[in-house]
């Protein structure tokens, strides 16, 4: 079988589809690549993977009826804002990418009473952050857990290294890989640009980042 041929059998799930994937040909796996932002839910047996700094990214089963996805969220929520309502679509925000993972499962197939999860991130990459976006974001995850009675089966978070995770949505399985100095420097780019946008977007609205 073909490598386009392998992908295009085990299409994306509705909703899913613009998510990137390809072929890993030495573990003979279709790999999603999840971005900052992004979220994928899948049935198929097939490798998430995702390169965190101080974002984080939430792996979450129903392994009893084989779904589940990964999410990749960069904040918890907007200044001002608590709720899923309140941020529209944007899945830059913990509030909105952990219901539309949620949902995504449960759409499939999942329940509820049978999620189980494993969260990781939330590191201190770039020295010059000083709001503490990797405590809050950790901050966030394990409340919405406690609060939605979801299991936490594994962390690894926090730290000051960048750290590339895969994740097998069917089977749960996981390893992450601390990353070397070129990804850390990647991981410090992103976020130094991304920490530029929040600022001018404090100076904007005169808020307080959280």
């Amino acid at each position: 079988m073909s490598i386009a041929s392998k992908i295009q059998q085990e299409k994306a799930l509705p909703g899913f589809e613009k998510i990137s994937r390809y072929w890993d040909p030495g573990r003979k796996l279709v790999i999603a690549k999840v971005l900052p932002g992004e979220v994928y839910v899948t049935k198929h047996h097939e490798l998430i993977t995702t390169l965190l700094g101080s974002c984080i990214a939430v792996c979450m089963q129903d392994k009893r009826n084989g779904v589940g996805g990964m999410n990749h969220f960069k904040l918890p929520t907007p200044p001002g804002k608590s709720s899923a309502k309140d941020v529209s679509n944007d899945t830059n925000y913990g509030i909105y990418a952990m219901e539309l993972l949620i949902n995504g499962i449960i759409t499939n197939g999942g329940d509820r009473k049978y999620l189980q999860c494993k969260i990781f991130g939330g590191g201190n990459v770039v020295q010059a952050i000083t709001n503490n976006i990797g405590e809050k974001n950790i901050a966030f995850v394990k409340d919405f857990m406690r609060q939605e009675r979801i299991p936490i089966l594994k962390q690894s978070i926090g730290g000051t290294a960048g750290q590339q995770v895969y994740y097998h949505p069917i089977t749960g399985n996981d390893f992450s890989v601390t990353q070397g100095k070129n990804s850390i420097e990647e991981v410090k780019e992103a976020e130094s640009i991304y920490l530029a946008k929040v600022n001018n977007e404090m100076d904007d609205n005169n808020i307080i980042f959280f």
